[in-house]
Order: structure tokens, then sequence, then C-alpha cells
């Protein structure tokens, strides 16, 4: 059962505009790597799937519906690359893991609980939930892109087994 729909077909995708100011793929901070690969899962509470990975046109992650408000910890330790707000995602942060390259973007976030350039463990609180942007509903969507990353030649793929491998 699809829970969100985009209102227009033609719809953009959720993409936000790539980042400003700085070269593509780069990690802030000290550029040095977490001690160990912990995995947190991202909603801390209770929680439903939506809509999952090319269920519709340009939906390049997977939808966890929880309460507005419900905190948001990082799936894994590594650098805060960037925290904006445009357009369709709404409030997100895109946090780069120091030993894979790869990224993960929460987006429709309701706040923020950190700044670019900020080392972060698994675990974590980065954010809340929210239903900021293009979000018909309260939820958390998740994207992992491979490395060099979101917007710097990596690709998306399906976060599900991400997810449920942080889940334990």
């Amino acid at each position: 059962r699809r829970l969100l729909r985009r209102a227009a077909a033609g719809a953009p995708p959720l993409r936000p505009d790539p980042p400003a100011g700085e070269a593509p793929g780069a990690e802030a901070g000290s550029g040095s790597k977490p001690a160990r690969r912990e995995r947190a899962f991202p909603v801390d509470g209770s929680h439903t799937y939506g809509d999952g990975f090319g269920d519709r046109a340009n939906h390049q992650g997977a939808d966890v519906l929880a309460a507005c408000g419900t905190p948001l910890r990082a799936i894994t330790g590594g650098t805060v690359r960037k925290v904006a707000t445009e357009g369709a995602a709404g409030r997100y942060v895109v946090l780069r893991d120091g030993d894979s390259g790869e990224e993960y973007v929460y987006m429709h976030l309701s706040d923020v609980a950190v700044s670019s350039g900020e080392r972060v463990r698994a675990g974590e609180r980065i954010g809340a939930v929210g239903q900021t942007g293009n979000a018909t509903t309260c939820h958390l969507h998740f994207e992992v892109w491979s490395a060099p990353g979101w917007y710097a030649g990596g690709s998306a793929h399906d976060p599900v087994p991400d997810l449920r491998a942080a889940a334990g």
C-alpha cells in the first residue's frame, strides 16, 4: 500500500540542490575515520514503512513513517557533510561514513540537532522526524549513496538492507 504520493505525476525528484561552495564528496573536519563500524537504526521508536526505493519516479530512498518529533539517530559514525532546507526535501542532513565513503541522507526533518562538519557516533541524535518540504505525512525519507557520495558521482541504492542490518 502506498502511503505517500506526489501530488503531480511529473513532480520533481526529492533531491535538493547540490552542496554549494564545497568540493563534491569532500569530507569536512579532520578526515579521521571512525574507530569501528557500529550501526544504529535511524528512527528511535515505533515506525512502519511507506514507499520504498523506486516505488515511483525519482524515489531514491525508503520512507519510514513515525510520529513527528520522533528522534532520529546516526545510522553509523561519520561526518555531517551538509545541513540545509531546500525544496521538496525540506529540512535534511547528509551524513558521510568515513570508512566506506557512503552517504546517508535524512529528509523532511522537523528539527536538526547537528551542524555541518560535526563528527557523530552511531546512535547519536541528529534530528527529528518531520513533515517539511513535499511530505504528505510525518516520516523520514532515507537515502543511501555509494562512494564517492551524494551529488559526487555515487549512485543511490535501496536502503532497506542497511535499515534491516541496523535494526539487528
